[in-house]
């Protein structure tokens, strides 16, 4: 195993810095000081290398995308319905930044820091550290952040997020990561999903959840793979939508949450946590978005958003000067 690191740009004057880990069989992972992102996924196969998720070369791209591509997102990934939530008896506000909600922790959250990292060779990982200031956020709580990336012999890559706080606050942070596991990476129609959920949240027109959990139904079903245009088809067939951006309910973490696969290559994703949210997108290009040509697919693995405000969506409150830990994981399966 072998760590690098090198000079990625800058960003608001700060020097941002790339990391790569590499295992023997030539499987690498970039990862980034900015927003702690993922910047990039490699193996090797046959000789030839294939990236499989999306990413950008230059660190301006990553800059004020509204994709956030790669990125560690929150304190609180998905959305607050109305900016608002409760701890106990007090009621906190928050500076709404998507219509009358909170997206991924508002316009100060996780994926506008640049971190602190360092390398761990011994555990072939790098931590990324910072401080979110509540006065710079609106949380409460002053948030000392640590997320770990690491590489196994296996390919198996692990983010691990730690968080603690001085006061009483909320921690469901994710890395915002697009695969696409295919030859074809400007098209993400004949990427096979598969997702182990037998339910999805219904969602209101600004796709904040309802608090309903639904049973699952044929145009958002991936129980068994399937591919995405198979999915979108089945989707616009269902109820005329033309995109998934939808959370289903999870469960065991020993076993894969879902897994992506395509071209004689495939990814199993794993959770401690109860939910994933997909997302189908082209982060390189936005009017091919509009025009519904998706080149990749955000896999969001977290507790089910906007939980502070759904007694069973699970309990993202992190206590005061308790330290939590929740895990994600991505297995290249060879």
């Amino acid at each position: 195993m072998t760590i690098s690191v090198r000079n990625f740009g800058q960003v608001d004057g700060e020097d941002v810095k790339l990391y790569t880990i590499e295992n023997s069989h030539k499987t690498k992972i970039s990862v980034m000081s900015y927003a702690a992102t993922w910047q990039n996924f490699e193996v090797v196969e046959d000789g030839v290398t294939h990236s499989l998720i999306a990413h950008y070369d230059d660190v301006n791209d990553y800059v004020d995308n509204p994709y956030q591509v790669g990125k560690t997102v929150g304190r609180v990934a998905g959305r607050i319905g109305n900016a608002k939530f409760s701890i106990g008896n007090k009621e906190f506000h928050l500076s709404a930044n998507e219509g009358d909600n909170l997206l991924h922790g508002g316009v100060k959250g996780i994926q506008t820091h640049n971190f602190v990292g360092t390398v761990d060779e011994k555990n072939n990982s790098v931590t990324f550290s910072t401080t979110m200031r509540s006065s710079d956020d609106e949380f409460p709580g002053d948030l000392e952040l640590q997320i770990t990336y690491s590489l196994s012999k296996n390919d198996e890559v692990t983010i691990e997020y730690q968080g603690k706080s001085n006061a009483d606050t909320l921690f469901n942070p994710t890395c915002h990561v697009y695969f696409n596991v295919c030859d074809d990476t400007s098209n993400v129609m004949e990427q096979k999903l598969q997702i182990n959920a037998d339910e999805f949240l219904a969602i209101y027109g600004d796709k904040v959840p309802t608090g309903r959990k639904l049973p699952m139904t044929t145009g958002y079903d991936f129980r068994t793979p399937k591919t995405i245009g198979k999915g979108l088809s089945d989707l616009k067939e269902e109820n005329q939508k033309v995109e998934f951006d939808d959370c289903y309910v999870t469960g065991n973490s020993k076993t894969p949450v879902a897994s992506v696969s395509g071209d004689g290559r495939k990814v199993e994703l794993y959770s401690d946590r109860n939910g994933i949210v997909i997302f189908t997108a082209n982060p390189n290009d936005a009017e091919k978005a509009d025009k519904r040509e998706y080149n990749s697919l955000a896999m969001e693995l977290q507790t089910l958003p906007d939980a502070i405000n759904h007694k069973d969506f699970g309990d993202i409150i992190l206590p005061a000067n308790k330290e939590i830990t929740y895990t994600n994981k991505y297995k290249y399966v060879r």
